[in-house]
């Protein structure tokens, strides 16, 4: 029997690649001049960032669910039937920080935003991995830039990644 494509190891896999050699230029703020986003300053799997990794990126892993547009075929007739599954790992860019005027946040914050959709939604391996049935979503993202907020300089992106999930002995490639 075939063993068990898993797209979600390969997609947090792929990610890990991706940001291990990305690199974005930031405009910083008039007591640190630019600042560069640099595969250093990437982390996986941790939590809150060290002052030397900022600015930097976080990926975890977190959470896969089946889609609910799909289920599988009930009882045991014939093979079992592939259903769809959501991955959405989290993924936080983090600032140094530039209180108490937070000078170029904002701005810094949405040139690494663009910098990383770019390099997701158009990478070929991770299309090629969710497959002609598969997609890769941008959810939209989340900052503390808002009242009542740390107002640090982070933003966490949700970009959910849709593909089938093939049961035990159906995998195939």
């Amino acid at each position: 029997m075939p063993a068990l494509i898993d797209q979600r190891t390969q997609i947090i896999e792929r990610l890990v690649e991706l940001f291990s050699t990305f690199s974005v230029s930031l405009v910083g703020d008039d007591l640190n001049g630019p600042v560069t986003i640099t595969p250093a300053l990437f982390v996986h799997n941790r939590g809150e960032l060290p002052a030397e990794k900022v600015p930097g990126i976080t990926l975890l892993d977190a959470d896969e669910t089946r889609d609910p547009a799909t289920t599988p075929r009930p009882g045991r007739q014939g093979p079992p039937s592939p259903v769809l599954m959501r991955m959405t790992p989290e993924i936080y860019i983090v600032l140094n920080v530039r209180k108490p005027q937070n000078q170029n946040v904002g701005e810094d914050l949405n040139t690494a935003r663009a910098a990383v959709l770019n390099l997701i939604l158009n990478d070929a391996t991770l299309q090629t991995i969710v497959g002609a049935n598969g997609q890769i979503l941008y959810d939209g993202c989340v900052t503390d830039l808002a009242r009542n907020r740390q107002m640090r300089g982070q933003m966490g992106l949700s970009i959910t990644f849709v593909y089938p999930f093939f049961p035990k002995g159906m995998a195939s490639g």
